[in-house]
């Protein structure tokens, strides 16, 4: 998995709140519902994004969470660089401590070449690319996954032999 957890439910949160109209936020049980994560961990990560400005809350009955800001203006880097735990992907993909250009390990220019390249899809993609399309619900995600996962595997096994 490329995203960590706590950022692909950042911004799966983000994208359905996307889909609701404004001046009606939504609680945090209706959001943990619908996407199916565990509330106390999403007020976790809403808290950071509320933090940051991404969220707003509204108090009351008819309270609850929706953007702060248009979901063109947040992109996919905005929710990774405040919710990853390595936000520069400085890290040496071998595990060698923090990516040092002058004492490069075997895969430093390749592992650049690609950072450079996920970090700049990141920062093109926005919220609103995601809430272009109705959500999946999970099971039916699943579901066409496993389908889609057991064809290619078919079709990879006929290659092989």
């Amino acid at each position: 998995m490329i995203l960590s957890k706590a950022t692909g439910y950042g911004i799966r949160a983000l994208a359905h709140l996307a889909h609701r109209e404004p001046g009606h936020p939504c609680g945090l049980r209706e959001l943990a519902e619908a996407l199916r994560i565990p509330p106390v961990y999403l007020c976790k990560i809403l808290r950071e994004l509320r933090r940051h400005r991404l969220v707003q809350t509204t108090k009351g009955i008819h309270g609850g969470y929706a953007l702060a800001r248009a979901p063109e203006e947040i992109t996919l880097w905005d929710v990774f660089q405040l919710l990853e735990p390595d936000p520069d992907l400085d890290g040496c993909i071998l595990g060698r401590g923090l990516c040092q250009p002058d004492s490069p390990c075997i895969l430093h220019s390749d592992w650049e070449r690609l950072r450079d390249g996920f970090v700049s899809f990141l920062q093109q993609r926005t919220i609103s690319d995601l809430s272009q399309s109705k959500p999946v619900p999970l099971a039916e995600n699943f579901e066409e996954r496993a389908q889609h996962n057991t064809r290619t595997d078919m079709v990879l096994s006929e290659n092989h032999h």
